[in-house]
Parts: C-alpha cells; structure tokens; sequence
C-alpha cells in the first residue's frame, strides 16, 4: 500500500514577483544617466547640435513600444542583473574624469541596453536609432568632415577626368586651369550620412534583421552616400568652375535629387536583405549581437580610460611657454576686450589660450593651442548655442590672397559675417576646424596652432 504525499512547488520566485523584478533594475539605470539626461536636454535646447537625434530617439521608443506588444515569444525581456551592473559601472563611472566625455557616456549608457535587454529579433535596428539619437551630428562634422571631403574631392577629379575634363587636386580644392574650387564643410555629406544611416536602422528594426545584416545595411548606406556625395560634388563642380550656368534652384535640386537615390538603394539593399534565406538568423545572430555588444563596451571603456588617464595632456592656460598676442592686424590696432562669463567657463577648460579684441568695427577673437583638440571647435558651434543661425559661405580670399573659412550669421534681423582660418606656426593654414584638426593629429609638431575668427557687420 502506498502513502501519496501531496506536491510541493520548488521554492523560486513567483510569476507575479518575476514580472516586476525588471522594474528596479531600471529604475537603477535612470538614476545612473540622469546626468547623461541633463547634458542631452542642453545639447538639444542650445542648438549647438541638430536636434535630429530627438527624431531617432522617438522612432526607437516607437518600436520598443511595438516590440512589447507582440506574442510572448517575441516580446522583450529585461534582465535585472545585467543592467544593475550596468547602472553600477554607469554610476562609478560620472564620478571620474569621463564626464568631460559626455558622447562617451551616452555611447556606453546604449551598450548597457544592448546587453541588457534581450529581443528575439530586430533589437540592432533600435540599438542603431540609440547610437544616432546621441547629439552626433556636431561632432561627426569635426571629426569626420574633412575625411569625406577628401574622398569626395578625390571621386569629383575622377569622374570629372572620365568625362573629359582636366581637372587636379590639392587637399579638398579643385584645380581647373586658374580656377580654384573648394569642396567646402557643408560638401562633406554629414546630414546625408545621418540620414540614410536613420532610414537604414529604421527598416532594420522594422524587418526585424539580424546584427549581422543590420550591420552591413549600415555599411552599404555608408557607401551609398560616399559615392553619392562625389557624384553631387562633380555636379556642382560644373557650375561653380564658370564651365555651365544653371540657375540658384539647381544647387540644392541636385543635391535633393542625389540624396534621394542614395535612400532608393537602401531601400532596394533592404528589400534584398529580406528576401534573403534566413539560414544564418536564429541563435547564431543572437550570439553575434551580444558579442557585438560585449566587445563594444569593452572597447568604449577602454577608450575612455586611455582618454582619461593619458599622461602630460593636461589642459594648460600658457601652451609653449609665455604668449604675446599681436597689437596691430593689417595696419588696424587690436583693442583687448573681456571676455563674457560664458567665454571665461570655455577658457577655463581650453587647453591652451583665449583672447578677444576690438578690430575697427569688427570683432576678433583668437585660439591658441599645441594639441589636437575637439575645443577647437568651429566658431558656428558657439554662435548657434547663442542664438544665431548660421549659413555656410564659399570660401574667401582677402586682399593678400589668404584664404578664410566663411559663414553668414543673422539674429533679431542683423547679419554679420563670419571669417575663419587656423594656421600653424609653420604659417601653413587651413579654412576648418576638421581639416586642421587631422593635419595637428597627424603632425604634432607642426604647433602650437592659432585660430583667428573675425566677425563683422554684414550690409
């Protein structure tokens, strides 16, 4: 005869408690980025940066909101333990000299979502919005501008020699007998780029691909509009040389209509994707992503600690020893001028010296350094955050035959123009911070390196 027993369920955490574990966790990460979260609302209300990171951001709730909907078995999950150890590093990490990376800590805060939030498929589409709703757009012009404008001068002097035109290049200027014609910041392609990486990420989270297809969608649109941005150079090249005469619209028509096949061919890129077999979807993608993810946090704080920690990089206010500013420019006396409270918070953090001068009518102010800096910055950055719009000019020659980085700017209905030149102490100059930035990389010693800016009155 045998005794039953009745059943006892193992001890474990209850359906109910199981569902609303995830929600500490991310109560925690919160917490951890509200910094992070101060520092976004002030890039994006001070429009020193495009707000076009806001759109991305908004795109990606939408469709966490929409992954959460489906079946369970597609639905997301939110694993506690990994984002409170993501949160904790987060947390640990604002209180060291990261903070001065702020671009560095949203790229991180992402890498905590990628690996703390588990989606069967579709996640690197929302994972690729994260990255581009990070204020990018500014940083992306310093850092990558001049490299695109290189690649696009270099594509403009090939299709254009094809096509029986002779032309040869310096740098990012066009040679076409005594005509010069410069592929200016604005060529680079940089709001094309964000935009067709956008739309890439947003059909990627839409068709549900894979990392690894996300990934080479990304890539492709990355090529697309480097071949696309050589094509709308050699376009606008033409008229710009004097060679045909088209009207003030055909500018950015041609550039409107070149922006638009680049999107067509993501979108066919992306069609193909889709009809691709899915025999490497499943686990293996899954795997991949959270590799992708793992190694990519790893690299970015490994970034950081040697941005951190990297020896004799200490910002200094007397770069190469003590510094005379010039007294006179061009015959006209420079009458110093105090700088705002705003200006004074800059120099305190610039690695290197700040002076601004009275110059007849005009205003002038002047950068000093002997390093590689991004806080030698565009002078435009500066004038949006402070209310100005600001339109990119051609390039201009002075009376010596100097060539000056040129921007228009206008607010509460005055103009001023805005001319910019940074020049080594070798006397070699450039027109943009991009273009300067790489040769002071790549040239170190060719500093310490002077950035005049001069703003005036515009009829």
């Amino acid at each position: 005869m045998s005794v039953s027993t009745p059943c006892r369920e193992p001890l474990g955490i209850g359906p109910s408690l199981s569902r609303w574990l995830p929600v500490p966790a991310v109560i925690a990460f919160v917490i951890s980025i509200l910094p992070l979260l101060a520092w976004y609302g002030r890039r994006v209300s001070d429009r020193s940066d495009e707000p076009l990171g806001v759109i991305a951001l908004g795109v990606a709730l939408v469709m966490l909101v929409m992954a959460s909907r489906q079946r369970n078995s597609d639905q997301i999950r939110i694993l506690p333990g990994r984002m409170v150890v993501g949160a904790a590093t987060l947390s640990a990490l604002q209180m060291s000299e990261i903070t001065r990376f702020p671009l560095l800590t949203g790229l991180l805060a992402v890498a905590v979502i990628a690996f703390s939030v588990k989606m069967p498929r579709g996640k690197a589409g929302i994972i690729a919005l994260l990255v581009l709703s990070l204020p990018l757009v500014a940083s992306l012009d310093f850092y990558a501008g001049y490299p695109l404008r290189l690649v696009a001068a270099e594509m403009t002097k090939i299709l254009l020699n094809l096509a029986g035109i002779p032309v040869e290049k310096a740098g990012v200027m066009l040679i076409d007998g005594d005509r010069l014609v410069g592929i200016d910041p604005p060529c680079a392609g940089i709001r094309m780029l964000w935009t067709s990486c956008f739309v890439a990420a947003v059909l990627a989270a839409r068709m549900r691909l894979s990392c690894l297809r996300t990934l080479a969608l990304l890539a492709i649109a990355l090529a697309c509009v480097v071949m696309g941005n050589g094509l709308r150079a050699a376009l606008v090249f033409l008229p710009e040389s004097g060679r045909v005469e088209w009207p003030e619209w055909a500018h950015p028509a041609a550039g409107l209509l070149v922006h638009t096949c680049v999107l067509g061919a993501v979108f066919a890129f992306t069609n193909r994707f889709g009809r691709i077999s899915k025999r490497w979807d499943g686990v293996r993608s899954l795997r991949g992503l959270r590799r992708l993810a793992v190694v990519g946090s790893g690299v970015m704080i490994v970034t950081a600690g040697m941005l951190v920690t990297s020896p004799g990089r200490e910002p200094s206010n007397h770069p190469s020893g003590a510094f005379a500013w010039p007294t006179m420019l061009e015959g006209v006396a420079l009458v110093p001028q105090a700088l705002s409270p705003v200006e004074q918070r800059f120099a305190r953090s610039f690695p290197g010296q700040i002076a601004k001068f009275a110059w007849g009518e005009a205003e002038l102010i002047m950068r000093r350094t002997d390093r590689a800096t991004r806080m030698m910055h565009p002078s435009d950055h500066c004038l949006r955050a402070a209310g100005f719009e600001t339109h990119s000019e051609p390039v201009f020659r002075d009376a010596d035959g100097r060539l000056w980085g040129a921007s228009l700017a206008r607010r509460d209905g005055k103009k001023w123009l805005v001319h910019e030149r940074y020049v080594s102490k070798n006397g070699d100059a450039h027109t943009d911070a991009s273009a300067w930035y790489w040769q002071a990389l790549v040239h170190p010693e060719d500093g310490p390196w002077t950035a005049t800016t001069i703003i005036r009155p515009s009829d």
